[in-house]
């Protein structure tokens, strides 16, 4: 008889998620793990196998999240500037505001462990596919013949605030250097 689960898989997914950002990975215990999820050790294994495991879908979580952030807010805005500036303010916004400084957790996730070729070849995945929205959302306006070093630049630019948001909290660095970066698009 299969036995039955006595939790929210969801919930326990989404609790880990935020374990992981908050504490990285080589950082959060198997212990931190049952504690903060609610759940016996036997249960963990038998659900998801390994703490590693459990990472690969919470990451996987948050490729697909972020890129399917970034797709909707640009395909709500005509102008490429004003979408540009509008994602990356969403973005600036969301990092500004974490009470607890975690950062991104993909940006997290490649500062610690990028050395890791499964979690490199995640990583690379998903940054082409960012890329990739981003050149297709320049490709018909007048960016386009620099779309490919303009969406390079938004993800190494977001990537960069990631990390400072950490620790630099205030939003009018965010603000001027936005502004610079977007007249750096512009001419």
């Amino acid at each position: 008889m299969p036995k039955t689960e006595l939790f929210d898989k969801k919930e326990v997914i989404h609790k880990a998620l935020n374990l992981f950002w908050k504490k990285g990975y080589e950082g959060t215990s198997l212990s931190d793990l049952t504690e903060e999820l609610g759940i016996g050790k036997g249960s963990f294994y038998n659900t998801f196998g390994s703490k590693r495991k459990l990472f690969d879908i919470c990451l996987s979580i948050a490729l697909e999240g972020r890129s399917n952030g970034i797709k909707q807010l640009l395909n709500q805005e005509s102008d490429p500037i004003l979408g540009i500036r509008k994602y990356i303010e969403m973005y600036s916004a969301g990092l500004l505001k974490d009470p607890e400084s975690r950062g991104c957790l993909i940006v997290n996730t490649t500062t610690e462990m990028a050395h890791d070729k499964g979690i490199q070849s995640s990583l690379i995945e998903n940054n082409q596919r960012m890329k990739s929205i981003i050149v297709d959302y320049l490709a018909n306006g007048r960016l386009s013949e620099r779309a490919d070093v303009i969406g390079d630049s938004i993800l190494i630019y977001t990537s960069g605030v990631a990390v400072l948001s950490k620790y630099i909290k205030d939003p009018k660095r965010y603000k001027a250097s936005l502004d610079q970066f977007i007249q750096s698009i512009e001419s």
